[in-house]
């Protein structure tokens, strides 16, 4: 859209008019202001197309290397390929319920609840007898990402 009025404007067009709205007034925008405001709104929609296009870059090169890759083109850019994984409560009364007094001291509580290290080495532990219904209440997820730096 913003390309579009820029054209309109490139193309001998009148030049759009703009107003500002402060504390319930309204005033009329300077031509300046008017300019700088489609600049921005042309460069916003510069920048959404290109993370697009990086984002369509970044998940073919996670298709075509997966994680733990580092590509490099020397002397130019590396991009890194890095797997993340999460755990986090889904049922967290469930949980409650499995931990008895003991929830409090492995569960940090916040406006989301989060597996402390030592539930994570409970649900994972084969000998620990609460394993299979700890593990029940958690959720694993996870992510890819693409890092990219300038090589040197």
């Amino acid at each position: 859209m913003a390309k579009a009025v820029l054209k309109k404007v490139e193309d001998g067009a009148a030049a759009p008019t703009g107003r500002v709205l402060r504390a319930g007034e309204s005033t009329a925008l300077d031509a300046a202001s008017v300019r700088l405001l489609l600049e921005g709104w042309a460069l916003k929609g510069q920048i959404e197309a290109l993370e697009a296009q990086l984002r369509a870059v970044n998940e073919r090169l996670i298709e075509a290397h997966g994680a733990g890759a580092t590509l490099i083109a020397t002397g130019v850019c590396r991009a890194t390929i890095t797997a993340r994984e999460s755990v986090s409560i889904e049922d967290a009364e469930r949980l409650k319920g499995v931990l008895g007094f003991r929830f409090s001291d492995l569960v940090r509580t916040q406006v989301s609840y989060k597996p402390e290290g030592r539930l994570l080495e409970m649900a994972a532990d084969g000998d620990e007898p609460l394993a299979p219904a700890i593990r029940a209440c958690l959720k694993v997820g996870e992510s890819v990402s693409v890092t990219w730096r300038a090589e040197r």
